[in-house]
């Protein structure tokens, strides 16, 4: 593992630094952000990326990671998290092209089974065959994560998709089936059915419906058991694709009216409703995104969330946002920067 990186390193100090990367026409892009918040704590956070892309094919990158700290700040240490080199082609001349990652890896097939695998080794993705197309990964990681995967792509008709995918987690093997179907315009109906070899399952069908501009309706229904436990499934709270466990219905809609965006979701298992209302509101000149957001239990007959905030983009970039919590009865302040280039 670790000759692995060295010789990421010196290959990617090698292509940037060389009068033959230079004489290629040497494209560099990359990311720093950068975030003070005062919430129950004064903190902050911060981000750095760096890419570099040679000729139209080739890519090199590294990250630093994100660093959160609470007050007083310290000085980052900077140590580099990702490292890879991507090439977009054919293997053969003629064959069809597709895209190859060896390094860092950061891969997102399936919300139940493959989410967010991070991880050190070799991929493909983008493989297109006429309306199939494939990717799959292999990680060189031994010590931590000895992962690999692939998914297949079926694009038979047009508002027409189905994808199989698999994933070998150390000795855990899980797989996903969905569909996703357009019938008519405004109407998409999506399922997923999911498995753990020797282990439990778990689906969930999903569907909406544009009833007419500006008003949105949706239904779904799903069955995931505590005992659904892939090893790479979405478990972020905050994602509303997350495979969390619950069996019951979702029902939910959304308006966009007079400038108002009002949505509000009831979910079954849990007994609870979301609800947001946002609109822009334009005051001496100076757009302000303003959103009043909650979360009802009906079990408990007590409001879990219950947040106001408003936000500005400055000119110069400096993205501000205040609000208020009225469950902790909490101001809320926060600062940005993110320069991309």
């Amino acid at each position: 593992m670790k000759r692995i990186v060295a010789s990421l390193i010196a290959l990617f100090l090698i292509v940037t630094m060389t009068p033959v990367a230079i004489a290629a026409n040497l494209d560099f892009s990359g990311k720093v952000a950068t975030e003070a918040a005062y919430g129950k704590e004064f903190g902050g956070t911060s981000e750095l990326e760096l890419s570099a892309k040679i000729g139209e094919d080739m890519k090199a990158g590294l990250s630093f990671g994100s660093k959160e700290k609470e007050f007083p700040w310290e000085n980052w240490g900077l140590q580099v998290t990702g490292l890879w080199l991507e090439t977009n082609g054919a293997l053969i001349p003629g064959t069809p092209e597709f895209n190859t990652r060896i390094g860092s890896l950061n891969h997102s097939y399936s919300d139940f089974v493959a989410k967010g695998i991070k991880t050190t080794g070799i991929s493909v993705d983008q493989l297109a065959i006429g309306p199939v197309t494939l990717g799959g990964y292999y990680s060189l990681d031994h010590e931590s994560n000895l992962d690999r995967g692939a998914y297949v792509k079926v694009n038979p008709l047009t508002g027409v998709e189905a994808q199989a995918t698999v994933v070998k987690a150390d000795e855990q093997l899980a797989y996903a089936f969905s569909t996703s179907v357009q019938p008519f315009a405004g109407i998409e109906v999506s399922g997923t059915y999911a498995a753990v070899h020797e282990g439990a399952d778990a689906y969930r069908v999903n569907g909406k419906y544009q009833v007419l501009e500006g008003l949105e309706v949706r239904a779904g229904y799903q069955d995931i058991p505590t005992a659904f436990d892939a090893a790479h499934r979405n478990t972020d709270s905050d994602d509303e694709n997350n495979v969390n466990p619950g069996t019951g219905f979702t029902v939910g809609a959304t308006a966009n009216q007079f400038g108002f965006e009002v949505a509000a979701d009831y979910t079954e298992f849990e007994n609870t409703v979301s609800y947001s209302i946002a609109r822009t509101v334009r005051v001496a000149g100076l757009d302000f995104d303003t959103e009043l957001a909650g979360n009802y239990d009906f079990t408990a007959e007590e409001a879990e969330k219950l947040e106001a905030t408003i936000g500005y983009s400055a000119p110069n970039g400096l993205e501000l946002t205040a609000g208020y919590d009225f469950i902790e009865k909490q101001p809320k302040i926060s600062a940005g920067l993110e320069l991309q280039f």
